[in-house]
């Protein structure tokens, strides 16, 4: 089972990867606003469950695994984004409020909810 914290890593790491399809501890570490240490554990962490390439000091990049986890990350905060747009969320706010729970919500859930509004917009 991957962690909210790996999440946010895989999730991170495709949001900085540049055009040759590769990104770099010391950007992650920028972008996510923690050291380089901190980043070079998690990139070992997530290179051993084969969630991405690490190469120390080098190029990150996601295996196809990592890209499977990052499509379903996506995935479930768009799901999240509909429900809330559906329950009159100010739209400036939608984003933060899914961040601050879409890993905290189980697949099984968030599949039941994406069924429930794919219901509602045939109605």
């Amino acid at each position: 089972m991957i962690s909210a914290k790996q999440e946010k890593y895989l999730v991170e790491i495709y949001a900085n990867l540049n055009e040759d399809g590769f990104t770099r501890v010391s950007q992650l570490a920028k972008s996510l606003d923690v050291s380089v240490p901190s980043v070079s554990k998690m990139a070992r962490k997530l290179k051993e469950e084969g969630f991405i390439e690490f190469q120390r000091y080098g190029m990150i990049t996601l295996t196809p695994k990592g890209n499977e986890i990052v499509k379903q990350v996506r995935s479930n905060h768009d799901v999240l984004a509909r429900f809330f747009q559906l329950i009159e969320v100010e739209e400036d706010s939608i984003k933060e409020e899914v961040n601050k729970i879409e890993s905290y919500i189980s697949h099984e859930v968030i599949k039941k909810l994406d069924n429930f509004l794919s219901k509602r917009k045939l109605s």
